[in-house]
C-alpha cells in the first residue's frame, strides 16, 4: 500500500496560491501558535481569524486549502473550505477538531475551518516490528551510521533515551520501518512535522476534486524515501 506526503501547492491553472496569515485585526501573531499545539486539543467561542494575502498581478480566489504561514498554530493542522471539510470526515482520522474559521480576503468574509489532530507516531507502533537507523544530523538527509534491528528499539521511552545519548554525537534516530498496533487505523497522520495520509484518502481528495494540495507518493520524497509505513489491522485501507 502506498502512501502519500500531503502538502499545498504554489501555482495552478488559476494562478500563484495565497498564504494565509493571522488576522492581526482581531489577535496578535502568538495567539493561535500558543492556542494550537501537539498535545491537546483547544476550545474558541469564536472563529480563528485568517485573512489571505495579496498577491499583485494574480486573481486573488481561494483554493479548498491553503497554506498558512504568519501567526500559524504549531500543532498538525488543515485548513479547509466547507468541501474539504466534508472529504476529511468521510475519512479515519486521529484525535482531532474541526474549529470554524474565517479568511478575510479583498475585504469579504469566506466560511472556512481548521482541522486539528493530535497524534504522535512513537505512540501508535509496534516497537517488536518496527526498526530505526542512526542517522547524521548535519550531513545529506537520510545518510545513515547504523540500522537498528527490528525490534531493536523496546519503546518509546527507549528511544527517547536513545535518542537523547545520540544527539550529543550528532546523531538522531531515523524512522525506517514502521509497523502500527492493530487498534491504529488513520487515513491521516503525523510524522516529523509533516502529514502523511493513505491511498483511501488520496482517492477520496481526487475524487471530490479538492483544489491547493498535491499529494506526493512518500517514495517520491527525500526524507520518506526510504521508509516503509505497515499497518496490521485487517481492515485498514476497506
Amino acid at each position: 500500500m502506498s502512501f502519500y506526503s500531503l502538502e499545498n501547492i504554489v501555482k495552478d491553472e488559476v494562478g500563484v496560491l495565497q498564504t494565509l496569515s493571522y488576522n492581526d485585526r482581531y489577535v496578535d501573531n502568538k495567539y493561535y501558535h500558543n492556542k494550537i499545539g501537539l498535545s491537546k486539543l483547544a476550545k474558541f467561542k469564536e472563529p480563528l481569524y485568517i485573512q489571505a494575502d495579496l498577491l499583485d498581478g494574480e486573481p486573488n480566489v481561494l483554493r479548498d486549502s491553503h497554506r498558512w504561514d504568519l501567526g500559524s498554530p504549531k500543532g498538525y493542522r488543515m485548513v479547509c473550505s466547507p468541501k474539504y471539510n466534508s472529504t476529511l470526515s468521510k475519512l479515519s482520522l486521529p484525535k482531532h477538531s474541526f474549529y470554524n474559521a474565517e479568511i478575510d480576503l479583498n475585504k469579504k468574509t469566506q466560511k472556512y475551518s481548521v482541522l486539528h489532530f493530535i497524534q504522535k507516531y512513537l505512540q501508535d507502533i509496534d516497537y517488536e516490528k518496527s526498526q530505526f537507523a542512526e542517522t547524521f544530523l548535519l550531513k545529506s538527509s537520510g545518510v545513515t551510521s547504523r540500522l537498528c534491528e527490528i525490534g531493536e528499539i523496546k519503546s518509546e521511552k527507549h528511544y527517547h533515551q536513545l535518542n537523547k545519548k545520540l544527539v550529543e554525537d550528532m546523531k538522531y534516530l531515523q524512522p525506517k520501518k514502521i509497523y502500527f498496533r492493530p487498534e491504529i487505523n488513520y487515513d491521516v497522520w503525523g510524522l516529523r512535522g509533516q502529514i502523511i495520509i493513505s491511498e483511501r484518502a488520496k482517492r477520496q481528495i481526487e475524487k471530490d476534486q479538492i483544489t491547493g494540495v498535491e499529494m506526493i507518493n512518500l517514495k517520491d520524497t527525500e526524507m520518506f524515501k526510504d521508509l516503509e509505513v505497515i499497518f496490521s489491522n485487517p481492515d485498514y485501507g476497506k
